[in-house]
């Protein structure tokens, strides 16, 4: 059941809101604010109406601390403001702090049942939505984005500790020129619903490309129960393909799985799964079809490295380049990139452009869901500028994006592409306000 949390520090007008909302949601009422919000990661309201004016704390103090948590599926409630105040002064102010919406006081119980009905209906479209665009079709996983995305929160905001795995099916390509495409995406999809057995609902679990999944276990575990794990799934992913494609059991097909640990050797996606790749690729070598962990065999890598030959070592280092569009790295290697390319700038007689995307709100615009729409926004310019740019998320509104071999004459090309593919309500609600730099001319 959907639910709504009243703050309010006036008995009637609570009262008023309980008996007309709770025959279809439930309900929880305070008079005092902080007690609703210390409570708030319990009740976990899908709105939350707090009155304008209370002793202590109001509604605008209210407000700015729910927008201030941590936690993005808190800070995003929505927060509908009671008053019997006429000012449109306060409205602007709530509205700049990121109310949902007002209501008049007195209370009338048919006008509140259908403002929150309203507003209930379209948090779920809005959900469904940002729901569908994080999926990849063919598994109902999430796809490689979102899983980058969600991953990122458990590491930088919760700091959680676990371990991130690297999944990748041995052979396939043996699958689709033996079998056919068609029985290649049927796979694929039987291997989804296995590893969907073998993760928690706060584990995050994805597809991020044709034969490659992830899986990040949060928490720690020890050696043992990792080992059990992996092999586990090495044992079903190998039995569940062998009976779709009604073959004897063999060494052709399976999975290989390379590991890596937070915060130990990375704190971040992209630093985990390249140490995850790295473990996975020694599994590869060795025979597939088993896990590593990636410090397991670290220590071995100055030996290694003497006998290496070129080609293995740029597979290794291409391996790892699984984005499909535009470069995406995180703000301390883009820092890197940076330097690099003012270092050799004068000497490779390639010119650089530096653009910094800004998303900005018209004002009667929807205040919610920017977290949503800055995915949206990084998709596109992932799909839209060419493989060899550069791009970095840099701020809550902001993308900066490196344009490699553009110059101060054609940078305008690849500004307009991006800027033409957003959609009519895009620019008219959220317009897209850029600057933009020459690096080496």
């Amino acid at each position: 059941m959907q639910s709504v949390v009243i703050v309010d520090d006036e008995e009637i007008p609570r009262l008023i809101a309980e008996k007309a909302l709770k025959e279809k949601y439930g309900v929880r009422c305070y008079e005092d604010a902080r007690t609703a919000l210390s409570e708030l990661s319990e009740t976990r309201p899908d709105i939350l109406l707090v009155d304008l004016h209370m002793p202590d704390m109001d509604g605008y103090a209210i407000l700015n601390a729910v927008r201030q948590l941590e936690d993005p599926s808190l800070s995003s409630i929505p927060v509908v403001i009671m008053t019997s105040d006429d000012d449109s002064d306060n409205e602007v102010k709530g509205f700049d702090l990121g109310a949902y919406d007002y209501i008049r006081k007195p209370l009338l119980p048919d006008v509140l049942i259908r403002r929150v009905d309203r507003i209930m209906k379209r948090e779920e479209m809005l959900k469904h939505l940002e729901k569908k665009s994080e999926i990849d079709l063919l598994t109902g996983l999430l796809n490689r984005s979102a899983c980058v995305q969600q991953i990122n929160e458990n590491l930088q905001m919760r700091r959680d500790s676990g371990l991130l795995l690297m999944l990748d099916l041995d052979n396939f390509k043996m699958v689709n020129d033996c079998f056919g495409h068609e029985m290649g995406d049927r796979v694929i999809a039987r291997v989804a619903d296995i590893l969907k057995k073998l993760v928690r609902s706060d584990d995050v679990l994805g597809r991020i490309g044709g034969d490659e999944f992830v899986i990040f276990y949060r928490g720690l575990w020890s050696r043992e129960a990792l080992r059990e794990r992996c092999e586990d799934i090495c044992h079903k992913v190998k039995w569940g393909m062998e009976e779709l494609l009604g073959i004897s059991p063999g060494k052709e097909f399976g999975i290989s799985i390379g590991i890596a640990l937070a915060p130990q050797h990375g704190k971040e996606f992209l630093g985990l799964y390249q140490r995850a790749d790295d473990a996975m690729y020694k599994v590869k070598s060795e025979g597939k079809g088993g896990h590593a962990v990636y410090e397991e065999y670290c220590e071995m890598e100055e030996e290694e490295s003497s006998i290496i030959s070129i080609a293995e070592l740029q597979d290794r280092i291409e391996k790892q380049d699984f984005f499909s569009g535009a470069y995406e790295v995180d703000y301390e290697d883009f820092c890197s990139i940076y330097r690099f390319l003012k270092r050799v700038g004068e000497r490779v007689h390639s010119p650089v452009q530096i653009v910094l995307f800004t998303i900005k709100e018209a004002e009667n615009a929807d205040r919610r869901g920017v977290e949503g729409r800055m995915r949206s926004f990084g998709g596109l310019l992932s799909k839209t500028i060419r493989r060899g740019d550069v791009m970095v998320r840099c701020g809550n509104k902001q993308f900066m994006v490196l344009l490699i071999g553009a110059n101060e004459d054609n940078r305008h090309i690849a500004i307009d592409r991006i800027m033409n593919r957003r959609s009519e309500e895009e620019r008219k609600n959220y317009p897209i306000q850029y600057e933009v730099n020459t690096l080496i001319s």
